[in-house]
């Protein structure tokens, strides 16, 4: 695991325990699990788009139209491992909408002003 995902698993764990910690002191200990479990959604997800860049990078190989079928690949594994995810906590676990929302959104946001902060440096 290179750096970069390692920073941005960093700032999205602190910002999550941030989270959960500020919905542990506004509702209970119910809500800040429940927030935490939104951001190791977000962690998850971040894991998978990586191993997806990595595997893009390395096959050299591959038509434009290869590399196109691959992103749309990972797009919809992407999308439907959140989506379980999210289905599992609120059916299964039932844990607080709003807080593994929130923690979702914040783990997201961490991505969004890395992917900033990145092109920014370029």
């Amino acid at each position: 695991m290179d750096t970069g995902i390692r920073r941005l698993l960093l700032y999205q764990a602190i910002l999550v325990a941030v989270t959960s910690a500020v919905f542990l002191a506004i509702f209970d200990s119910f809500a800040a699990v429940s927030a935490g479990f939104g951001g190791c959604i977000a962690a998850v997800n971040a894991l998978l788009l990586a191993r997806c860049s990595r595997r893009d990078a390395q096959a050299v190989q591959r038509t434009p139209q290869q590399s196109l079928a691959a992103g749309y690949i990972c797009v919809v594994q992407r999308f439907l491992l959140v989506a379980l995810c999210f289905a599992f906590g609120l059916g299964v676990l039932k844990l607080e909408a709003l807080a593994l929302l929130t923690g979702f959104m914040i783990g997201q946001l961490v991505m969004i002003f890395n992917g900033i902060r990145q092109l920014e440096q370029k």
